[in-house]
Parts: structure tokens; C-alpha cells; sequence
């Protein structure tokens, strides 16, 4: 389903809903569109069930924007039912449509939730997290530094280490935290790693393997955070990139299942649909009657051919027949 349909057919039964008793749309009165009251309720079922809307009602200015929009199509759909025009055979055509969409959709997120939720159980080692952060000091080859050199007699000015110099740079900071300066605080003036120095050398949540670190070479860090203990600082440890400090700032846990769905989601949609798909196509009865015909009629047009080749082989060989024959009683004539 795109993205343009799902977020007309949400409307939709938004709106339906806004007009019954359904449970969905119990709280606060929000607004009252001729009778049809539009409520909490109804802002929670859209959140619910799509996460771009969830986003946009989190702010007061896109919860504005989602209740304005569903008044007007609240107003359209009482005018449209009024006109009669919910009782045209193509626009019930439509509805139908839109209807088995939402269905057939709904199966497929539920198999897709309960491939996560297995995922999760069977993986347990990938949740266990712990939260890390790190001050890293970068090297560069000697020939990235001559082309740096290059470039600073045309104004730039990148800062460069060797790797010895960075060492040293890295050995230095964790003096200053051996002797008590605050990590955060040395992170932000000293990490030369631009995604991290503003959260004060900030990782965030990481796994064993963490594929997010792992892409960007951080490896011997994770192998190193998972064997010591909150607090702890170690380095400088030496990765492709540069020397860095790390400390854990949170110990191991197991991440919720509700704060990994999402992530798990994104990783077994595609295998999930697939299997699904694969099971319900292996137990079913389809027929394509178009390729069907064209089927039949190339096998009839192949069977064609092979009785004319057999028929000319025939007359080829009766003609060859008739030859040898007739060059046997020429030769009895002869003698």
C-alpha cells in the first residue's frame, strides 16, 4: 500500500469512526463536526497505527494540522453521503478496495509483529546493551598529510596527526581523566570526532556487535566496553580511524522488546512478506486465464509443427522409397 493511500484510508476510517461509538475514539471532545465528534480517542487510533501521524500529533502545531484535516474530511463525507454519492456503484467499488487493502495490510503488520517479537526471543544477545562513549583522536597517512600540507598554502588549514602524534594526544587526555576531569566535559573540548563531541563523546546504546559501530570500525571499542564496568575508563585503543577513550556510562541490560521493535521491523520486514507470501501462494489455487490461453495455443501451434515435420519426414521417405524401387526394376530391365 503506498504511502498516499494508507494515509487516505487512515483518514478515513478516522473519520468513520468519528461518527460511531467505536472504543477508539473515547476522551476528550476535540471538535464537534454536526453531531460527529472527533476526540482523543481518534488522535490516539491514527498514532497508533501510523508513526508519521504519532510524530506530527506530538507537536501543538501538527496536532492542529491533523484536527483541521480531519473536520474537513468529516465535512466532505457528511455532504457525500447527503448527495448520495456513497450509493455509486464505482465509488462502493472504491470503498471495497480501499477495504480488503486494510485488511490484507493489517495480516501482513500482524505477521510482521509476531516475526519480531520471535526474533527477539530467539536473539536475546543482540539486546543486551550497554551505553558507551568515547574521545577519539584521528592520524592520517604521511601521504594525507603532504596533500594536507598542499592545501594550506591555498588557505585551509585541516588539522592533522600522525599516528605517533596522535598517541601522544590520546595518552595526554587520559591523564586528565585519570586525575579526575569529568569525561563529558573533555570529550567536548578535546574528541576530534565530530558525531560525538557535542554529546560529550555520547555513543548511545550498543550491542556486542553492534552493526552501527562494527561499519564504522569501532569494533576493538565494543569488544573492550563489554569487560569492564560502569564508570571505567580505557585507552587509548587503536582502531583504523584513530586512538580512543572510552567509559561506560551504563551497564548491560536487556533493551525492551518496545524500544527494539521498530529497529527489529525495518531488519525482517522483507524476509517476513516473503514468507508470508510464499506460504499462503504454496496452499493456493491461481490461475491466470490470459497465460493459460497463450499456453495452449503455443502448445497447439508446437503440435502443429511437429505433425507437418512428421508429415514431410513421411512424404520424404515414401518419395525415397518410390526412388529406390524404381532404380531397382530399372536395373532388372537392363540386365
Amino acid at each position: 500500500m503506498n504511502k498516499r493511500m494508507s494515509l487516505w484510508a487512515i483518514m478515513f476510517a478516522a473519520v468513520i469512526l468519528a461518527g460511531c461509538g467505536d472504543a477508539t475514539t473515547k476522551g476528550k471532545v476535540l471538535a464537534d463536526v454536526n453531531g460527529n465528534k472527533i476526540t482523543e480517542g481518534t488522535l490516539d487510533f491514527l498514532g497508533d497505527i501510523n508513526p508519521r501521524i504519532k510524530a506530527q500529533i506530538a507537536s501543538p502545531a501538527g496536532r492542529k494540522r491533523i484536527l483541521d484535516n480531519l473536520v474537513e474530511q468529516n465535512l466532505l463525507y457528511q455532504e457525500a453521503v447527503k448527495e448520495g454519492i456513497n450509493r455509486n456503484p464505482q465509488v462502493k467499488a472504491k470503498v471495497d478496495l480501499y477495504r480488503r487493502v486494510i485488511i490484507a495490510q493489517s495480516l501482513m503488520e500482524k505477521e510482521i509483529e509476531d516475526a519480531a517479537k520471535k526474533y527477539y526471543e530467539d536473539n536475546p544477545e543482540e539486546f543486551k546493551k550497554l551505553r558507551l562513549s568515547q574521545i577519539m583522536v584521528k592520524y592520517s597517512t604521511p601521504e594525507e598529510i603532504k596533500k594536507a600540507k598542499q592545501t594550506k598554502k591555498k588557505g585551509k588549514q585541516p588539522k592533522l596527526h600522525t599516528e605517533k602524534q596522535a598517541l601522544n594526544i590520546a595518552q595526554t587526555i587520559k591523564a586528565k581523566l585519570d586525575k579526575g576531569e569529568g569525561f563529558e566535559k573533555v570529550a567536548q573540548e578535546s574528541s576530534e570526532d565530530l558525531a560525538t563531541k557535542s554529546r560529550g563523546g555520547d555513543l548511545g546504546l550498543v550491542s556486542k556487535d553492534d552493526q552501527r559501530l562494527e561499519a564504522r570500525g569501532y569494533g576493538p571499542l565494543l569488544e573492550k566496553a563489554f569487560e569492564m564496568k560502569v564508570g571505567e575508563i580505557s585507552g587509548p585503543i587503536k582502531t583504523s580511524k584513530g586512538y580512543h577513550i572510552i567509559t561506560v556510562t551504563r551497564g548491560v541490560e536487556l533493551e525492551p522488546f518496545e524500544e527494539a521493535q521498530r529497529a527489529i521491523i525495518i531488519k525482517i520486514r522483507n524476509d517476513a512478506r516473503q514468507n508470508l507470501l510464499a506460504r499462503l501462494k504454496k496452499d493456493a489455487t491461481i490461475v491466470y486465464p490470459e497465460e493459460e490461453r497463450r499456453k495452449k495455443e503455443l502448445e497447439k501451434a508446437r503440435k502443429e509443427q511437429e505433425e507437418k515435420a512428421a508429415e514431410a519426414k513421411k512424404a520424404a521417405e515414401e518419395k525415397k522409397a518410390v526412388e529406390v524401387s524404381k532404380e531397382g526394376t530399372e536395373k532388372e530391365v537392363k540386365k
